[in-house]
């Protein structure tokens, strides 16, 4: 018999969890807001070839997506002088999928068919719009939205976000729940039409990305070492987002006072006046001719040892919240659903879930932490346990990321290492 899945939150990671498990289960999603329009958050994210190959192996349609496909990473240094060029083909390199960038309404959108289109197998999921939890009953299966109504299922995955309701409720037996961490550190975004950089040489490289499309850093005077850069990236072929990282100043009260980890529209002068000194006058000048400039708290979840608890488990952001300097937030969310959707695939009974949920966090954790601690140790912001794990580097982390080829691949692979540890 299919179990009845709860998911709670139709993000990135909740929708891509009911498409993998709806081929076995009935799943129904719970959704704070209303999906399928375009907002403020319509930010661009980039689906590396590590999650990219998962979705299109299921079936996602990369021509419903409006995206560029990643070719080049570019580093600047503060006169826009050339530090190194790469060539970002993960389907030559790594013999996989290619890796794309593509607005975050589009995946979106990409995944609820993917959850509720009649062309993909099993039953369809009901998404629920406007549906506000409240609390979360871990070892009863039950959760409580803010009318007062109660959901039950013999599973509830908690895809809620960094700020999860069904992380505290895993931790309710205890103290306290792990909360987000601040590293000082926020980030300034805006999005540019391609016709605006079309007639600047200084950023003729970014005017084409139909032939070439990536990201571009650009670093100040003391280099990669600090926590100041900007960034450029292609999220269509019409479209830049612009991103500037710097230090918290005076936003980190007015995060605190309005509890939000993002700021609407700063002031272009202020941003301006941030970045003037250290960075090309051409780069600078995109914050000028964006549209609304906001400011984005940069967090992460310290790592947690407990994943599951009774009928509830978690995935993504709430387990394993990472910053966005590996660019892999999105990517590892879609690897955990595609490994629920594997791990829960022959599963007819809720009395087999303990088991076959310690198995989910034992093929999941570490692959997670590895990429958290990548993100801090490219931010400048890493901890004394992160450094005690010595330096990750380019190649290492590129390698173990994006030849992955799914759970049951990696699975194999865990089986076979502790056969040959034995």
């Amino acid at each position: 018999m299919p179990l009845k899945v709860v998911v709670v939150g139709g993000g990135i990671g909740g929708l891509a969890a009911a498409g993998y498990l709806r081929a076995n289960h009935n799943v129904t999603v719970l959704e704070r807001g209303r999906l399928g329009s375009a907002s403020d958050d319509d930010y661009g994210l980039s689906v590396v070839a590590n999650a990219f190959g998962l979705l299109q192996k299921a079936g996602v349609s990369f021509e419903n997506l409006d995206t560029v496909i990643m070719t080049h990473i570019w580093a600047r240094n503060h006169k826009n002088e050339e530090i190194r060029t790469m060539h970002f083909d993960t389907r030559s390199r790594f013999g996989g999928a290619p890796s794309i960038l593509a607005k975050r309404v589009k995946i979106q959108s990409e995944l609820v068919r993917f959850a509720t289109s009649a062309d993909f197998p099993g039953q369809p999921a009901n998404i629920i719009q406007g549906a506000r939890v409240a609390s979360v009953d871990a070892d009863n299966g039950k959760v409580i939205l803010e009318d007062g109504s109660v959901i039950e299922g013999d599973l509830i995955v908690g895809a809620d976000g960094i700020s999860s309701v069904v992380r505290t409720a895993i931790y309710s037996d205890l103290n306290t729940a792990p909360a987000p961490q601040t590293h000082d550190l926020l980030l300034f975004m805006t999005k540019v039409s391609i016709e605006a950089v079309r007639n600047d040489p200084d950023l003729a490289f970014l005017s084409e990305p139909t032939k070439q499309a990536g990201l571009t850093t650009c670093y100040p005077p003391n280099g990669p070492q600090s926590k100041r850069r900007m960034l450029m990236y292609h999220v269509s072929p019409r479209e830049l987002q612009v991103l500037g990282y710097t230090t918290e100043k005076e936003f980190r009260d007015q995060f605190d006072i309005s509890k939000s980890s993002i700021i609407r529209n700063v002031p272009t002068s202020r941003v301006v006046d941030e970045f003037s000194a250290d960075f090309p006058e051409s780069f600078v000048n995109l914050f000028k001719i964006g549209q609304n400039i906001d400011a984005w708290r940069i967090r992460d979840v310290p790592p947690i040892d407990r994943w599951s608890r009774g009928k509830a488990v978690l995935i993504g952001d709430a387990a394993h919240a990472v910053t966005p300097h590996a660019g892999q937030g999105c990517n590892i969310t879609i690897e955990d659903a595609e490994a629920l959707g594997f791990i829960l695939r022959d599963i007819e009974t809720a009395d087999a879930l303990p088991d076959v949920l310690e198995r989910f966090v034992k093929l999941r954790k570490e692959r997670a932490q590895y990429v958290a601690r990548r993100s801090r140790e490219l931010g400048n912001i890493q901890s004394e346990d992160d450094k005690s794990y010595g330096p990750i580097g380019q190649e290492a982390f590129a390698k173990t990321i994006y030849s992955y080829r799914g759970a049951e691949a990696a699975a194999n692979e865990s089986h076979s290492s502790e056969i040959a540890a034995k």
